[in-house]
Order: structure tokens, then sequence, then C-alpha cells
């Protein structure tokens, strides 16, 4: 019976609602707080860029200005100094901008270079281009072009901690700083030496003013963010909350599925511990969850098996492949076997790094059991066929020696009879030509001689061998149609005793066995199923021909024995007479085949008979002989159901 939807878990999805609708508000505001965490992360991160690409922008355009005004002033001062021709080469420990200044070419060149500044606007609000030099020990600055233009003369001592940019170009260092400056304020400078006038350039700006519009973008990102953040979070909690409740329910049918699924849900890590497992699997190994995820997969398998699943599973951790269709067996608590099929997937983290398998285990052990039935009425159906195939091949080379025996052995009286007919045939045209001619009396004398020696001598002769061949002839066929009714003979299948059959059969061959002081031993035979008539035929014929070829140089000795297994019995009977000759003993079953010394009457059809009944009873004849040593005849009667029926 199929429940509705509602009635599917109502009561476990009910009790689950508070707990839900709690989790979902926590699960939000930690939401919400990673969102935050991330947003302030990325602006951060953001802002660090953009900052530290400005700077990087801000002191590439300092380094620009600081060059082009050194390079500039360097190069009018060549020109002047070409011009001038005057030394200006600075005399040791006159260094400075005092015995510069004091040439007047030097004089003409600062004069063009206050005149350049004079008619060059200066930028950003607290950028300064400072121009200095070093007089004693002191660094004199002799321009200071910012909002305003500054000419006269300010120093401060070179060794001091303000002015640090300029000191570093007045070093004949060259790149850029934050540092004091001057005055003390924090600034963002560029320095560069300037090479013929010994004095340096420094382009700076106040770190303050650099920083102030990201601080104000800061600001305002700051709160735009936390806006998009709460409109973001209500809008997702919003579009969120029918996903959410989806996912839920989702887990719940999940859940639900995997608790009630028939097969066994587990999980492994590398190691072979098993991480998690379906309740399914206390009801498949009689284990509870708990024993369970405390063990091993290889401590719930079969011993012979661990190899097999270690091999496989290697396998799938070598290919990063799934694990299909892996049969193998399982230990139950109580101590039977389990048969279950393992299909299992890989379980990769988040690097796709394989950690471990997810897996289905199905109970395969009805169907290993119906296939171990399978098998064995497979193996009953080859035993069967290929009985059935050398019982045909036997039928075969029964028909073969059957058509040898219709060209031969029939062929031969039939010839014999076609002779004498031939020769009854001339006597008695001889006695009818003398009988109907006229002849002398010489002539009549010598006719009635031929005729009473035709008559006496040669036609009974013939009469005689032609009854003979004749009587040879029907003792074949009758031989041939008794062989022929054991095929198509109804045999009716009833229990019987081995013991009686055996003792009734000694007792009607009581006379030769008393006659020929012959010993018998019966060990234990049992009941079976089999046709009695057919019994007593087939053991009466080994007995007889036991008692027929026994050894006149000793006393006869005859056993008869039987040995039980699942699927026949088989009976054995052993003498110790004449024995048989290895050329003779592959052919002592063909019809009409007599071997060793015709000493005793016989037709060649027992043994063949008995083969034939044994045959269509089920079961097989064989024979092993030594001789004079004796002979040891085995043959076997099927014991499950009745033997099986030929329809010849």
């Amino acid at each position: 019976m199929i429940l509705p939807p509602t009635t599917l878990g109502l009561s476990k999805i009910n009790k689950l609602a508070p707990y839900k609708t709690m989790h979902e508000n926590k699960n939000f505001y930690w939401l919400a707080g990673l969102m935050l965490i991330i947003a302030l992360a990325t602006m951060s991160i953001v802002y660090v860029v953009l900052w530290q690409t400005a700077i990087n922008q801000k002191k590439a355009d300092l380094v620009h200005i600081a060059q082009s005004q050194a390079r500039l002033i360097e190069a009018i001062a060549r020109f002047d100094m070409r011009h001038n021709r005057i030394d200006w080469e600075t005399p040791i420990g006159e260094r400075g901008p005092t015995s510069l200044l004091s040439e007047r070419a030097g004089a003409d060149t600062f004069s063009q270079i206050v005149d350049a500044h004079k008619h060059y606007k200066g930028f950003e609000q607290t950028g300064e281009i400072l121009i200095a030099g070093i007089e004693d020990t002191q660094i004199l600055f002799l321009l200071r072009h910012g909002s305003q233009i500054f000419a006269e003369s300010k120093s401060i001592p070179f060794d001091g901690t303000l002015a640090e940019p300029m000191r570093r170009a007045l070093s004949n260092q060259s790149g850029t700083m934050i540092g004091l400056d001057y005055n003390g304020t924090i600034v963002l400078a560029a320095y560069e030496p300037v090479d013929v006038l010994n004095l340096g350039i420094v382009a700076k700006i106040d770190y303050a003013e650099v920083k102030a519009p990201f601080i104000r973008a800061g600001l305002i990102t700051l709160g735009i963010t936390l806006l998009i953040i709460i409109s973001g979070g209500i809008l997702f909690r919003y579009l969120v909350n029918p996903i959410a409740q989806q996912i839920f329910d989702n887990e719940i049918k999940f859940k639900s599925l995997v608790e009630n699924i028939a097969e066994w849900i587990w999980e492994i890590d590398l190691a072979g511990s098993i991480t998690y497992s379906s309740p399914q699997a206390e009801k498949i190994l009689g284990y509870s969850i708990q024993e369970i995820q405390s063990s091993d997969l290889h401590q719930l398998i079969k011993t012979e098996d661990i190899n097999k699943v270690q091999s496989a599973f290697n396998q799938c951790i070598a290919q990063q492949t799934p694990l299909t269709s892996l049969e193998c067996t399982f230990i139950h608590q109580d101590g039977h076997l389990v048969f279950l099929e393992l299909n299992a997937d890989t379980i990769l983290d988040y690097d796709g790094t394989l950690i471990g398998f997810r897996g289905v285990a199905h109970d395969i052990s009805e169907r290993i059991a119906k296939e171990h039935e399978l098998q064995l009425y497979q193996e009953n159906l080859e035993l069967m066929v290929s009985e059935r195939t050398e019982e045909l091949e036997h039928i075969n080379a029964e028909m073969r020696n059957f058509a040898y025996i219709i060209s031969h052995d029939l062929r031969s009286p039939l010839v014999s009879i076609t002779g004498f007919i031939g020769e009854l045939k001339e006597d008695i045209a001889l006695i009818t030509e003398c009988s109907s001619r006229q002849v002398s009396t010489e002539s009549q004398h010598e006719c009635i001689t031929e005729v009473n020696e035709a008559l006496e001598e040669r036609i009974p002769e013939s009469i005689y061998y032609i009854n003979s061949a004749t009587e040879k002839m029907n003792h074949l066929i009758q031989a041939i149609l008794t062989l022929s009714r054991v095929g198509r003979r109804e045999f009716h299948f009833e229990p019987i005793n081995l013991n009686k059959v055996v003792k009734d059969t000694l007792e009607s061959l009581a006379y030769q066995i008393e006659q020929f002081n012959v010993s018998i031993e019966v060990g234990s035979l049992p009941n079976i199923v089999t046709d009695q008539l057919a019994m007593e035929q087939i053991i009466g014929n080994l007995l007889g021909n036991a008692l027929k070829y026994l050894s006149t140089e000793r006393n006869g000795a005859i056993t008869i024995s039987a040995d039980v297994s699942v699927q026949k019995t088989i009976i054995h009977i052993q003498d110790n007479g004449r024995g048989i000759s290895e050329t003779d003993l592959p052919h002592i079953f063909e019809l009409f085949k007599r071997v060793g010394k015709q000493d005793v009457t016989g037709d060649g059809m027992g043994l063949t008979y008995v083969q034939t009944l044994v045959r269509r009873l089920g079961g097989k004849i064989s024979c092993t002989s030594t001789l004079n040593q004796g002979s040891h005849f085995s043959f076997s009667i099927l014991n499950q159901g009745e033997p099986l029926k030929h329809h010849e």
C-alpha cells in the first residue's frame, strides 16, 4: 500500500519544524556576518591595491618632476660653463653653493632657474619643489617653489632629523620616500642630485593630502557596502527561504530514503574505517550502527575475500575510478555468511584529492544461492550430456557392430544355403534328365548310379547343411530380437533389497557352487530404487559367468560388495577364475563375441545383454581382469530419483 505524501514522515517533520526555524535564523545571521566580513575584506584588499597604485603613481610623478628639473639645471649649467670659460671644478673643502654662486656662471645659472620657476605654476595644494646645497654643516635651501616662490636662503643642520629627502639628494642618492620635511611635516617625496652644481632637488607633497581622498572614499564605500549588505541580506532571505525549505524537505526525504531503502549505504576513508552506515546494515549484518561505525570494513569481510576487496579498492585509488559490482562475502553477527555486491564512487575534497569512498551494498545472498543451485543443475546437465554423448557413441558403435553382424554373421549361413541350393538344383536336374531320356542299358546303369548317389549322399548332405545354416540364422535373429526387446522394455522402478536379490540368485546357482566347491563372500549391500527383474538378470548373468569360467587349478572364490555415494551405488563382483587377456578385454561386451578357450557353451550374448540393461538403468559397467588370476566386474546404479528412461 502506498501512503499519501502528507503521511510519509509527517510526525518527524513536525518535530523538526521548531528546530528548523531556529537553525535557519542562526544560519542567516552567520551568513550575514560572513557576507559582511567578505565584503569588508574585499573592500580592504581593493582599497589597499588602489592605495598602492595611487602611491606608486604619485611617486612616479614626483620622480619625473625631480629628475626632469635636475637634468634641465645640469644642461643649463653645462651651457654656462662652456660660454663663460670658468673652471667649474669645485676646490676640495669649498663644496657648497657659496663657492658656486660666487662665480659669475653659477650666479647666471641659478638666476635662470629662479626665473623659470616664476613662470611655472606649482602642483597640488601642498606640492613643492626644493633646491638646496651644502654650506659648511648646513643644508642651505636656495629655492622653495610651492604655491609661492621663496628664493631667500633657509638652512637646517645636515645631521638633523628634518629634511631627510634633501639630505639623501645631497648625499648623491636618487629615489622616493615618506619622511619629515624641513618644517617637520610628513611628506611623500622624490629626491635627485644635481651633479654639475653639487645641489640636490626634491619634489614633495604632504602625505596627508595624498591620504585624504582615500579616507573619504573609504568611508563612502563602507557606508554603501553596509547598505548593500543589509539590503542584499533581506532580499537574499526573501529569495532563499523557498529554496531552503525545499532543501530541508529534500534532506528529510533523502534521510528517510536512506534509512528505509533495502540496500546498505556506507562511507569509508582511505584506511578502510567506516565513517557512515545506514540503519539497513543492522538488518543485513546484525550489528548495531555504533558497532559498524567503530569498525573497519575488512573486519566484517570473510578472510578469504579480504585480499580481493583490498586489491579492488587499491585499483580504484590508483586510477581514481568508481568501484563497480564487486561481490564479496561478509560475516553476519551470528556467524552465517552474507553475500553482498558493492558499488561505490570516490569522495574528493575541495582540492580534488581522494579521501574515501561512498557506496551501496546490495544483499545478493538469495541470488548466489540460486546461482549455486543452477550451477549444480548445470553440472548435472553437463554430466548427463556427457553420459548421453557417450551412450550415443556406444549406440553408434553397436549399430556399426550390428551392421557387421548382418553383413557377416548372417551372410555366412546365407552363402552356405545358397551354395547347397545350387547343388540341389544340379542333382534335381540330373534326376530329371535321367528319368526323361531314352538310353542304352549301359548308359541306363550309369544314370541310375548317379541318381542313387545324388539321392542317398549329396541331396541329404545339402539338406543337412541348409538346415544347419537355417538354424544358425534363426538363432542369430532370435538373439538380436531378444536384445532389441531390452531396448523397448518398460522398466518398473521400485525399492529393492540387493541382499535378497543376491541371495535368491545364489540359491538358484547352488548346484554349481557346491559342485565346484566355490566360496562366496557377500558384503553389506544397500537398498536401491531400480527395476527388480533387470537387477536379477544382471547379477544372474555376472555370477553365472563367474561360475562358468572358474580355474581348474584352484578352488573358486567369488566376492560381492557395494560402494554407496551420494549419486550412485556401485556393485562389484570379483572372482579368481581364468581371467581375460589384455587383447580380448576391450571386446568382451561386443555382440556374439566370445573370448578365451571355447570349452564352455555360449552364444556371446550375455555381457552384451548385461551392458544394455545397465545402460538402460542409467549406469555403466566396466571390467578389469588379469589372465589366470581372475576378473572384477563393476556396474553403477543411480541413487537420486528414478533413472532416466531411454526411448529407442
